[in-house]
């Protein structure tokens, strides 16, 4: 670590901290779409019918309540890094406006997460609405762990940012910041089709993606699994041959774990859709996506600001 003060070292493992809390956050949200939660305390926010503490409620219910204690919690731990940031000595300030956009985004976050349960928009809800802040939601998550992870990496580092110092690192940061989006926008979509119109077998999914008829998630979600093999595609290929202009991205440490991470990733993906989406599938595919998230934000970061520049 550039700089050996305590406070910084202390600050840096309080960051790794909140970004694992944060995956687990995440991971307990998804369990609350599978298990049909997400109605568990009616259109009440943030109380749960009307009551902080739902007493003798069904499991439903402390499933949900479960999840915006959780929240609340990080909330709560939001606010102490950003305290906990003008404590910390660096060459730059990169911490502590990585720390204020954690919070702007956790903001943002109790903000899509209150127009789900205050619309309706959960469990069975089919409408366009939902369609469009379920990819919103997933983004906004995204660019909460980037913003932790710049707070984390800024200060291991402690040096001057280098930002866009050569073409080649910009045009390979916007390819990976592209492939993210898509995979997380179109598995968005896919996911809620899956959930809102199961299917018994792998033919009837297909003829309800094929169908005029269908929600509109259902006829999209054939883009995430073409988005899918085209990143496992690339991926692999870039693993295997290792092209010249591609030596930016090699010189990141975090650019194997996130190659092979892409790999993994559509693999599950393969696996859930052979196999219907089971639950334990779809919580690993999850799991995985936030994981890559974190991984690709390293690399962005390694890439623009502290990667020594090689070419």
């Amino acid at each position: 670590m550039h700089t050996k003060s305590a406070n910084n070292v202390w600050f840096y493992r309080y960051c790794k901290f909140l970004i694992a809390y944060t995956v687990l956050i995440i991971a307990w949200g998804a369990w609350v779409r599978i298990s049909g939660s997400g109605a568990g305390c009616g259109e009440h926010w943030p109380l749960c019918n009307g009551k902080a503490i739902p007493l003798g409620d069904g499991s439903k219910t402390w499933v949900e309540v479960s999840h915006r204690y959780s929240t609340a919690i990080f909330g709560v731990l939001i606010v102490l890094l950003c305290g906990f940031s003008y404590r910390v000595r660096s060459n730059n300030n990169l911490h502590r406006l990585g720390a204020y956009a954690v919070l702007l985004f956790t903001v943002f976050e109790a903000l899509i997460g209150r127009s789900l349960v205050t619309e309706g928009l959960v469990d069975q809800d089919v409408s366009v609405a939902r369609a469009v802040l379920m990819p919103l939601h997933l983004v906004n998550t995204s660019l909460l762990l980037f913003a932790e992870v710049l707070t984390m990496e800024s200060v291991r580092f402690g040096t001057t940012p280098t930002v866009f110092q050569r073409r080649t690192r910009l045009l390979l940061t916007s390819g990976i910041v592209l492939i993210i989006f898509t995979l997380l926008t179109t598995g968005a979509l896919a996911s809620l089709a899956t959930h809102i119109a199961p299917s018994s077998n792998l033919m009837e999914g297909i003829h309800a993606d094929l169908n005029p008829s269908s929600h509109i998630a259902v006829r999209l979600r054939p883009l995430h699994l073409v988005a899918g093999f085209a990143t496992f595609l690339m991926a692999s290929l870039a693993v295997v041959f290792r092209p010249g202009p591609l030596r930016s991205f090699f010189a990141c440490p975090s650019s194997r774990t996130f190659s092979y991470g892409l790999i993994i990733m559509a693999l599950l993906g393969t696996l859930t859709l052979a196999f219907h989406s089971p639950v334990y599938l779809k919580m690993a595919h999850l799991i995985t996506a936030t994981v890559l998230v974190v991984l690709a934000s390293k690399v962005v970061i390694e890439l623009l600001f502290y990667q020594p520049l090689s070419e």
